[in-house]
């Protein structure tokens, strides 16, 4: 305000003072003096009211030419000074004296000072300092209010933005702040809210990525604990090795730390394993390998050893320089253990423990590499079979049967020579490889030994055996690299020897390959007979004695062979009997002789065509349903079961403790006729005969051929006659080739008679042309 007054005085009193020199320069050249300036300032003052007070024009000695105004003032005060533009002090009376030079006439200079008072411009000051007071306090207030507004929004703004800030802080990535308005807070919200949306957006990056990290982790975790291995870390150029606890429960030691020094590790190794070892971890080290992985052994505390797998890969630098090497350590143990007794078992008999028929020939094989190499090397292989077994079996239980087989290894292996092998090859076969035998008597003679071994009794669940072998050799002279063949030859000869007596011993010789060939062949051709149904029946009549009249036929097996033409059963029957498939054979004679029988008495009518008796095998009373499957088959084919008899060997029907005296009485309670055959070759016949369930019996044809000549075995056959007799059975003579025996035969009362005699086993067609015919024969 003072610098606005200060600038209204000057204004005002140059004003003045220009006015007044302009004045007093006009009057003086107009009217030639001052005298008429007195009257005009005088009405100037007059029309100038409180501006100009008053005006004084004066020579340089002071003498006044001019005064107008104030004309009390008696003497010319000295003016005002001025500074800067500024009054130095503002006059008290509110008057400014003011004094400039002034050219008089004469060019002398005098001064010309005027008054101005300043009232006026004091209250017009006052006014305008009060009325810039009234402004201030508006503006004042204004700017309070302004300010106070300007402040809510502030802090409102702000406010929002600290709790913004401290949602962030805690985790409510969320918040956001309202974006309204254009000002610097708005563009703060709107910056605030985008780095918000930032940072929740690298929040969930990061949330998303720790959570793939825990899931990986925790996979992970779950695949080591779920392989159970341990997890080792080898810092080479630090020479530190980390060790995960898991490593050290394998090892078997408490996990109080988990570094251990590499040269630890060395020590612990198996020394078996400890070359190959270090050798393949140098070659992954050297980078000759993509991966180590060795199954290898380290040791335990107690000395023992346990197998793992150590698997492992290095780190390389730029110069393919190995720097670190990190894997696993499992423990296989479990599985060496039953990768090896899986390994015995696939090459031992898990019953005795002896080597099987696999690991015997690699020993036979191996024998023979060793005799390619030295002429002087000579060995033997032995095949001893365990005679009646399966009596055993059958009669004491498997049990006593697998003891037995433990009985006979023990006394094989206490038997055995060093360097001998013995194995089992089969159920009852054993093989015994003997090697540094010079000579065919020397393999005999332990051949011999062995068998006096084993014939020793044994006492096999209770009861005592006394275990019966064969025994076939075959030596090496003869075989240069085909184990599997002298294998088969010394089998070959223990066949031969199932022909001898118990504890038969029987070395090789070429012409049993030749029979033992034949028997295959001939088995092949039986096997295909028997699927194609081959096989044929004849039929011999049996006739009774007083007037030749067919009582009955017997059907009896041929074998029509392609290249050894009709084969009698006893060119393949016992081959038949050793393979198991002596059933099968019975049975399609059962089906083809029912089949002929039904056939027949359609054509002839049942009063014209006589029963039919069918042999039984004693091997076919091991089937349980065997008088099913024959009833079954009669039925089948709609005859009665008196049409169909069935025959027996003594040996089979008399075991009394065998299965088949059950199934002949269910037969016979089924209205089957039983007839024992070659009765008297077997168990003393006569006092087994009245437990023998049959209806009719046939003398063995042995008895009828010397029947002639040898009057002590006319009296048994008579005897044997008449106690048949008197237990209710009627009596059969097989082989009758003359009329001679036929005679004797009727008088000693014989009811039946079959053989040449009287007939040859006939074909179907030729059996019913002789039934067609009459029932009689010649």
């Amino acid at each position: 305000m003072d610098e606005a007054a200060h600038a209204s005085l000057r204004t005002l009193v140059e004003q003045n003072a220009a006015m007044l020199h302009a004045v007093a320069a006009t009057t003086q050249s107009a009217h030639g003096g001052y005298a008429g300036l007195q009257d005009v300032l005088g009405e100037l003052l007059d029309d100038a009211g409180e501006g100009l007070v008053y005006v004084r024009i004066a020579r340089p000695d002071g003498r006044l030419l001019v005064s107008a105004g104030l004309p009390a003032m008696d003497r010319t005060p000295p003016p005002h000074r001025w500074g800067d533009g500024r009054l130095e002090a503002m006059p008290r009376d509110g008057l400014i004296h003011v004094r400039r030079p002034l050219l008089l006439d004469r060019n002398e200079v005098g001064y010309l000072q005027f008054g101005v008072s300043v009232s006026t411009l004091t209250a017009a000051r006052q006014a305008i300092l009060e009325q810039g007071a009234a402004i201030a306090l508006a503006e004042i207030a204004l700017t309070c209010v302004l300010l106070s507004l300007i402040g809510y929004l502030l802090t409102r703004k702000l406010g929002r933005l600290l709790a913004g800030s401290q949602a962030l802080a805690e985790g409510h990535l969320d918040h956001r702040l309202p974006e309204e308005g254009h000002d610097e807070l708005s563009s703060l919200s709107r910056h605030f809210n985008r780095m918000a949306d930032r940072l929740q957006d690298r929040i969930e990056a990061l949330e998303y990525t720790a959570t793939r990290l825990q899931a990986s982790e925790e996979r992970y975790a779950l695949a080591v604990h779920g392989a159970n291995d341990g997890v080792w870390d080898w810092d080479i150029a630090a020479g530190t090795l980390y060790l995960s606890p898991r490593c050290f429960e394998i090892a078997g030691r408490d996990a109080t730390t988990t570094q251990a020094a590499p040269g630890d590790i060395a020590a612990s190794l198996h020394p078996d394993d400890s070359a190959r070892f270090l050798a393949e971890l140098r070659e992954h080290l050297k980078g000759e390998s993509t991966q180590f992985m060795l199954e290898h052994r380290i040791r335990l505390p107690d000395g023992a050893y346990r197998w793992v797998l150590t698997r492992g890969v290095a780190r390389r630098d730029t110069d393919g320089r190995a720097f670190r090497m990190a894997g696993s350590l499992a423990d296989v143990h479990t599985r060496r253990q039953a990768q090896q007794r899986l390994q015995h078992d696939a090459l031992h008999d898990p019953l005795t423990g002896l080597p099987n028929r696999a690991l015997f020939v690699e020993h036979l094989n191996s024998a023979l590499g060793r005799q390619r190499y030295s002429d002087k090397l000579r060995f033997a292989v032995l095949t001893v079979n365990l005679e009646r077994f399966r009596l055993i079996n059958d009669s004491f239980g498997h049990f006593a049967g697998d003891e037995l087989l433990r009985r006979v290894a023990e006394r094989i292996g206490e038997h055995l020579r060093a360097g001998d092998v013995a194995a089992r090859i089969g159920g009852d076969l054993f093989a015994v490889l003997l090697n540094g035998v010079s000579a065919a008597d020397e393999a005999g003679r332990i051949a011999a030994e062995l068998r006096d071994a084993l014939a020793r009794p044994a006492t096999v669940a209770g009861h005592a055996v006394y275990p019966k072998t064969r025994i076939g050799v075959a030596l090496s002279k003869d075989y240069h690299d085909d184990a599997e063949a002298m294998l088969r030859d010394a089998d070959n000869a223990l066949h031969r020897a199932r022909r001898g007596g118990d504890g038969t011993v029987v070395v090789f010789e070429p012409g049993m390959h030749t029979q033992t060939l034949h028997a295959l062949r001939l088995e092949a051709d039986l096997r295909g007979a028997l699927t194609r149904r081959a096989l044929a029946v004849y039929y011999q009549p049996i006739v009774a004695l007083d007037d030749r009249r067919v009582t009955s036929l017997e059907a009896l097996v041929r074998w029509p062979h392609p290249q050894h033409g009709v084969l009698g059963p006893l060119a393949f029957v016992p081959l038949a009997e050793t393979l198991g498939l002596i059933h099968e054979i019975g049975m399609q004679v059962l089906e083809r002789a029912c089949a002929d029988l039904a056939a027949w008495r359609h054509r002839l009518g049942a009063g014209q065509v006589p029963p039919v008796s069918i042999n039984l095998s004693a091997r076919q009373f091991l089937e349980p349903d065997l008088p099913k499957l024959v009833l079954d088959c009669i039925q089948r084919h709609g005859l009665p079961t008196e049409a169909v008899r069935v025959e027996v060997t003594e040996s089979a029907a008399a075991a009394a403790d065998g299965p088949a005296p059950a199934m002949l009485a269910r037969i016979r309670r089924a209205g089957i006729r039983v007839l024992i055959d070659d009765f008297g070759t077997g168990y003393s016949a006569l006092s087994y005969l009245h437990t023998i369930p049959c209806d009719t019996v046939k003398l063995d044809g042995s008895f009828v051929r010397n029947l002639a000549g040898d009057a002590r075995l006319g009296a048994i056959v008579r005897r044997s006659i008449e106690l048949a007799h008197d237990l209710g059975m009627s009596v059969v003579a097989e082989c009758i080739e003359t009329t001679e025996q036929e005679e004797l035969l009727r008088a000693m009362g014989c009811d039946f008679g079959q053989g040449y005699l009287y007939d040859r086993p006939l074909d179907g067609e030729a059996a019913f042309a002789l039934l067609a015919a009459g029932e009689t024969v010649r």
